[in-house]
């Protein structure tokens, strides 16, 4: 998953490299060229920052910073004279971890996510701002998944909750930006998005003085407010024909 999601992201670089010289992909724009003519297609690489929270009741969130990327392909159009794009995107977050302090202050619980995943399609309302300017907002539905782990330890008891198990649901993101056409093929794109994985269920197992006594169930969720960074690339395969 992370080496295709990385292939997005080189992907609108190397075609840049390749595309034909009678064509080339850095040409001088005209504003003839960014009037909307039918739909085009586009690829685009996305990097950025989520501020992530990981919370299962009944323990304390997990929350910071982590870096995600990614990429996605989509179709600009226009529809009752407006202008949309529909694109699928897939993109990899960093893990989170965090040990935190239980009621008593003695116990620690330790909540973690690794290898997190969604896959999106979203559609995106385009306005003009101006000629190269464009805001946008919009959304998607997909699913995702991390592995989930929690480790919590309770000295007075000698007591220890260890849990692992992967999580994955349904998945939603809401947002919006500003994009500004570079040339007629390449626009920078900055943006926000609230993203949300719905709970799972996972089963930790309670030892005390190392003997299995019991098993404690845990509902993790994951969300963020990500800021990022794309750079699209339309009709990439120009140069070919």
């Amino acid at each position: 998953m992370r080496r295709f999601l990385a292939l997005m992201i080189v992907l609108p670089c190397l075609v840049s490299v390749i595309a034909r010289a009678d064509d080339p992909l850095l040409r001088e724009v005209s504003l003839q060229d960014l009037e909307q003519n039918g739909s085009r297609f586009y690829l685009a690489g996305i990097v950025g920052s989520s501020f992530a929270t990981l919370t299962s009741p009944g323990t304390p969130s997990a929350t910071g910073p982590l870096f995600t990327s990614g990429g996605a392909a989509g179709v600009a159009f226009e529809m009752w004279d407006r202008a949309w794009r529909i694109e699928v995107e897939g993109r990899a977050r960093n893990p989170i971890s965090e040990e935190m302090p239980l009621a008593d202050d003695i116990s620690t619980s330790t909540l973690s996510a690794t290898g997190g995943w969604s896959t999106t399609v979203n559609l995106w309302r385009d306005f003009d701002v101006t000629q190269r300017l464009t805001c946008y907002v919009g959304g998607g539905i997909g699913g995702g998944g991390y592995r989930f782990s929690v480790n919590q330890v309770y000295p007075d008891q000698d007591t220890t909750v260890l849990g692992l198990g992967t999580v994955g649901g349904f998945a939603w993101q809401a947002g919006g930006g500003l994009a500004y056409a570079i040339t007629d093929r390449i626009t920078l794109d900055l943006g926000y998005r609230f993203f949300d994985l719905g709970s799972g269920r996972v089963t930790a197992q309670v030892a005390q003085t190392g003997v299995i006594i019991d098993t404690q169930s845990f509902s993790p969720a994951f969300s963020g407010s990500e800021l990022f960074f794309a750079i699209r690339i339309y009709e990439p395969f120009r140069g070919w024909r």
